[in-house]
C-alpha cells in the first residue's frame, strides 16, 4: 500500500486513504494537557503564591499600608502566573508526545479519515 518511506518520514500533508492534501492537525492531547497543566500549576503554586504575597506585603511596607496591599496582591499574582505558565508548558509537552505517538493526530478534511505519522509496518 505504501512505498518504502514510512508515514513518519512523509509530511502529514497527504491523507493515506484518499491522498488529499487538505489535512488538519487535531492536537487534542496538547490542548487538554496544556489546560490541565495550567490549572494544576496554578493550584500547586498556591503555597508559593502565598509565600510570595507575604514577601510582597513585607516589601510593600516601605510604602505604607497601601504599598503593603499592592505588594501582597502582586506577589500572589506573580506566583500564580509563574506556576500556571510552568504547568501549561509541562502539560503541553506531555500532550504533544501523546499526540505524536499515541493518538491519530491528523484528520483529512476531504474524507474525514484520522491518522497518525506512525511508521508503516514492514
Amino acid at each position: 500500500m505504501f512505498s518504502d518511506t514510512s508515514l513518519a518520514d512523509r509530511t502529514p500533508g497527504e491523507c493515506p486513504r484518499c491522498r488529499s492534501s487538505r489535512i488538519e492537525t487535531r492536537n487534542t492531547a496538547r490542548k487538554t494537557g496544556g489546560a490541565i497543566g495550567a490549572v494544576a500549576g496554578a493550584a500547586g503554586t498556591a503555597t508559593a503564591a502565598m509565600s510570595g504575597a507575604e514577601i510582597g506585603a513585607t516589601a510593600g511596607m516601605i510604602g505604607g499600608p497601601v504599598g503593603s496591599v499592592f505588594g501582597l496582591i502582586a506577589g500572589a499574582v506573580i506566583g500564580g502566573l509563574l506556576g500556571g505558565a510552568a504547568g501549561c508548558a509541562a502539560g503541553t509537552s506531555v500532550g504533544e508526545v501523546i499526540d505524536n505517538n499515541v493518538l491519530d493526530n491528523y484528520r483529512c478534511l476531504a474524507c474525514g479519515h484520522t491518522f497518525s505519522r506512525h511508521p508503516a509496518k514492514a
